[in-house]
C-alpha cells in the first residue's frame, strides 16, 4: 500500500503526538568523512517506546516526496528513557571513526545518508510523523537548515518532538554562510573531533559555554568589527547576584568588562591582526567554578580588499552573421592602495590601471565571439586580501535583420552550423531538406529548407538584445503529417517555434490537429501562455504551404499572429493581424529565436524555410521582384513556352544537359506538380493541372529559374 507522507504531515499538524518523547537529537555530515554521516535520536520522555515499525525518511534536496530507502527502527527495539541511538549511513566506517558502535546500519540511499541539504523525520508505525528536521519541498542549499559538511544539534531546552522546523529549536554548523539565520554557523566540522555520537547537551545539568562563532583557527574575511557569538547553558547569568554568575573574558589577555548577559560580543578589528578571546563562567564573587568552564578561541581577521568592480559591459566591434570580437568595460572604485595582478583567460587587458588610480575602467578586447571570460583580480599579499575572479559571458553580435535561407548541404544538421546551436539536448536533430517552399508575392526562397517532427533537440539562434519597439519574425512552413505518439495532443497540440530571453520562452507557435489526427486540418495558436493559448478561427491543411508572421510588441505587451497575409502589405506597413493580444509575461528583451521538438504526442511533422527576423514588418515581408513573365532566372539558355498553355504540354530548354527539378505551385504556394529532366530540350506533360495561375520553378546544379505561368 503507498503511504501518503503528505497528508500524513499535514495532519499531524494538528494532532498532538502521544509519542512526542522520541526526537531526533543530533545529524552529521562531516567535512572529511562522508561515510561518518549519522543520525542520533533520543528519548527525552519518562517511559520506553517500542520502536517495532516505526521508521526514518528522507526527503532529498526540494523533493516533496520521500525519496530514497526508509530505514526501520525496529532492529532498536524498546528506546528507554535518557537513551540514544545511533542511525549510521555505514557501521564499519562509524565504528572505525568514532570508536562506538551504531545501532543501525542505513546504507549509502537510506535516510541516515544526507548531504546536509535534505529533510529528516521519524514517523511512527500508524505513519504518524513524529518529529522532523528541515522543511520538505524546500532545498535546504542556501537556508537555514544546511548542514552540508556539518552537523545540526538540537538546543538543549528543546526536548518536545515537533511536526514543523523552526531554527530556534537548533544549532547548525555548515560550510556556507546564510544571511538572517541566527543559529547558523559557518564553519566546517570534521569527525570525531567535532561530533558526539550519543551524547547531547540537553542531557546533562553541568553548565558549559561554547563560542560558536567565530571558529578556533579561522581567517574571517576584513570587518572593523567582529562579533563572537556563545551559548550558555544550565547557567544563569545575571547581575547582582540574582543568577547564577556572570562571564569574564579577555581579548589578547587584556581583561575586559564583565559580561551579565549572553548578548554577542563586538569589538574594533584591524585588518591583517590575530585576536584571541578567552571566556569563563564565574560564580556571583567573580570566583571560577568548582569545574572551570572556560573556552578559548583564537581567530585572524583577513587584510582589506579596497577594490571594488561595478559595471561590467560588453560591446561588439561588429555585428553580422560571422564569428566577430568583442571588448569588455569593467568600472573600478576603491584603487590605488595596493598593486594588483589583473589576468583574463580571454582577450587583452588594459586600460585604467587599479594599482595606480583610485577609479577608472579596465578593458579586455579582442575576445572572440561565444568565448566567455574569467577575469581576476589580485592584490599584493602583504597589504591586501584581494583575491576574485568575474565571469564575463560573450554577447551575441549578430545584428537584425537576420535572414536565414538554409543554404546547408542536404541532411546537414542544423546545430552544426554557424548560426545556431542546441539548447536542449537529444538524439533526433533538425535536418536540413533539399528543395524549398515559396508563396506567391513573396521573394523568392533561396536555399534549401528544414525539417524535423516529434522529440528532440531544441535549436536557437541569438542576435542583439531588442529591449524596446516591436520585434518581427515570418517564415514559410508546410505540415506534412500529425504527431505520430499513441496519445496525439488535440488539446494545445504543441509548439514548434518560440521567441525568447536566452533561453526562457517568451512567446510560443502552436500546431493543434482540428478537429483530430484522423482529419487533415490544423489550426494555429499563439502567445505568450505555456499552455491552451488563443488559436486562429481558420483550419489550414496538410501539404499547404503557409506564410507566417509574429510580432512582439515590447512597449505595449502585445503580441499579433498573422497567417497568409495580403502580398499588398509587403515591404508597407503591418495589417490588421489574424491573431493578437495582451502579453502577460512581456519580458524586458528578446535575442533568441527557438525552434523546439517537444514529443511525439505533441510536434507534428513540419518543414520550415526562409527564416526572417527583423524590427519591421517591411524587412520579414520582402516582395517577389517579378518582371514580365520571368521571376528569376539563373539558368543558361532558360526558357519556358508556351505561356500560356493552350494544350497538354509545356516545353522547358537550357544550356545544359545537367538534370533539372521541375515544380509548379498554385498561388498560395501548394505545389501541384514535379518532375525531373536532363538535356537541354524537354517537353513535359501538364494536362493534370486544372487552368489557373500559377508559378514555374526550375532548379538546374543549384541555379533557380521561377515564372508566372498560366494554364488554360
Amino acid at each position: 500500500m503507498k503511504k501518503n507522507y503528505f497528508l500524513t504531515l499535514l495532519l499531524s499538524f494538528v494532532t498532538y503526538l502521544s509519542f512526542g518523547q522520541i526526537i531526533i537529537t543530533e545529524l552529521a555530515d562531516p567535512n572529511n568523512n562522508a561515510a561518518a554521516r549519522y543520525v542520533e535520536i533520543y528519548n527525552a520522555g519518562t517511559t520506553g517506546v517500542d520502536l517495532t515499525d516505526w521508521y526514518l525518511l528522507r526527503w532529498t534536496n526540494a523533493n516533496t516526496t520521500p525519496q530514497g530507502s526508509n530505514i526501520s527502527l525496529t532492529p532498536i527495539g524498546t528506546l528507554n528513557p535518557g537513551a540514544f541511538a545511533i542511525i549510521a549511513a555505514n557501521a564499519t566506517e562509524f565504528q572505525t571513526v568514532y570508536g562506538i558502535a551504531a545501532d543501525i546500519e542505513g546504507g549509502t540511499s537510506g535516510a541516515a545518508d544526507s548531504n546536509g541539504d535534505d529533510q529528516i523525520a521519524i514517523f511512527d508505525n500508524t505513519d504518524t510523523l513524529i518529529d522532523i528536521f528541515g522543511i520538505p519541498g524546500e532545498d535546504g542549499s542556501g537556508t537555514c537548515h544546511e548542514f552540508e559538511d556539518g552537523r545540526a544539534e538540537r538546543q538543549a531546552n528543546v526536548k518536545t518532538a515537533k511536526t514543523t522546523w523552526s531554527e530556534a529549536d537548533w544549532n547548525v554548523w555548515a560550510d556556507s554562510a546564510v544571511s538572517g539565520c541566527t543559529n547558523h554557523i559557518n564553519a566546517t566540522q570534521d569527525a570525531p573531533a567535532s561530533f558526539d555520537p550519543g551524547a547531547w547537551i540537553g542531557t546533562t545539568t553541568a553548565p558549559s559555554l561554547t563560542i560558536s562563532s567565530p571558529s578556533n583557527g579561522s581567517t574571517i574575511s576584513f570587518t572593523d568589527m567582529a562579533t563572537v557569538k556563545f551559548s550558555v547553558n544550565n547557567f544563569n547569568v545575571a547581575a547582582g547576584g540574582s543568577g547564577d554568575g556572570y562571564i569574564k573574558w579577555t581579548l589578547n589577555s587584556v581583561a575586559q568588562a564583565d559580561k551579565f548577559d549572553t548578548d554577542d560580543i563586538t569589538f574594533a578589528t584591524t585588518g591583517g591582526t590575530t585576536y584571541e578571546v578567552y571566556m569563563e563562567l564565574v560564580d556571583n564573587a567573580g570566583n571560577a567554578l568548582s569545574t572551570p568552564v572556560n573556552q578559548t578561541i583564537s581567530f585572524t581577521v583577513d587584510l582589506t580588499c579596497d577594490i571594488q568592480i561595478g559595471t561590467i559591459s560588453t560591446t561588439c566591434n561588429a555585428e553580422t552573421s560571422g564569428v566577430d570580437t568583442y571588448n569588455v568595460s569593467l568600472d573600478f572604485t576603491g584603487g590605488g592602495t595596493s598593486t594588483y595582478t589583473l589576468t583574463a583567460d580571454n582577450g587583452t587587458v588594459g586600460g585604467d590601471n587599479p594599482s595606480m588610480m583610485t577609479s577608472g575602467t579596465i578593458t579586455i578586447t579582442g575576445v572572440t565571439e561565444g568565448t566567455n571570460i574569467v577575469f581576476t583580480a589580485k592584490g599584493d599579499a602583504s597589504n591586501s586580501s584581494c583575491d576574485f575572479t568575474r565571469n564575463i559571458s560573450s554577447p551575441t553580435c549578430k545584428a537584425l535583420p537576420f535572414i536565414e535561407t538554409f543554404d546547408y548541404t542536404d541532411a546537414a544538421v542544423l546545430s552544426d552550423q554557424a548560426n545556431w546551436e542546441i539548447i536542449s539536448s537529444s538524439s533526433d536533430d533538425i535536418l536540413v531538406s533539399s528543395g524549398s517552399l515559396d508563396y506567391t508575392g513573396l521573394k523568392v526562397s533561396e536555399g534549401n529548407k528544414i525539417t524535423f517532427d516529434g522529440v528532440g533537440s531544441d535549436i536557437a539562434t541569438r542576435f542583439t538584445d531588442v529591449t524596446s519597439g516591436t520585434i518581427y519574425t515570418s517564415f514559410l512552413f508546410k505540415v506534412t503529417a500529425f504527431q505520430t505518439g499513441s496519445s496525439p495532443d488535440t488539446t494545445d497540440g504543441g509548439y514548434f517555434a518560440t521567441f525568447a530571453s536566452n533561453n526562457s520562452f517568451q512567446t510560443r507557435v502552436w500546431v493543434r490537429p482540428n478537429p483530430d489526427t484522423s482529419g487533415t486540418t490544423f489550426d494555429i495558436g499563439y502567445g505568450s501562455e505555456s499552455s491552451n493559448p488563443p488559436f486562429t478561427s481558420s483550419t489550414y491543411n496538410l501539404g499547404d504551404v503557409l506564410f507566417i508572421v509574429i510580432a512582439n510588441d515590447l512597449d505595449n505587451d502585445v503580441v499579433s499572429l498573422w497567417v497568409n497575409p495580403d502580398a499588398a502589405t509587403f515591404e508597407g506597413a503591418a495589417p490588421t493581424p489574424d491573431l493578437g493580444g495582451n502579453d502577460a509575461n512581456s519580458p524586458s528583451s528578446i535575442n533568441t529565436f527557438i525552434l523546439r521538438q517537444d514529443s511525439t504526442n505533441e510536434t507534428p511533422t513540419i518543414e520550415i524555410d526562409e527564416l526572417r527576423i527583423a524590427k519591421t514588418w517591411a524587412e520579414v515581408t520582402p516582395k517577389d521582384t517579378t518582371t514580365a513573365s520571368v521571376i528569376e532566372n539563373e539558368i543558361d539558355g532558360f526558357a519556358a513556352y508556351p505561356n500560356p498553355i493552350n494544350g497538354k504540354s509545356l516545353t522547358i530548354t537550357s544550356s545544359s544537359i545537367d538534370n533539372k527539378k521541375i515544380q509548379i505551385f498554385n498561388m498560395i504556394g501548394k505545389e501541384v506538380y514535379q518532375t525531373s529532366i536532363s538535356g537541354t530540350n524537354n517537353r513535359i506533360d501538364v494536362s493534370g493541372v486544372s487552368s489557373g495561375m500559377y508559378i514555374l520553378k526550375v532548379v538546374e546544379a543549384n541555379k533557380t529559374a521561377t515564372q508566372k505561368l498560366i494554364i488554360k
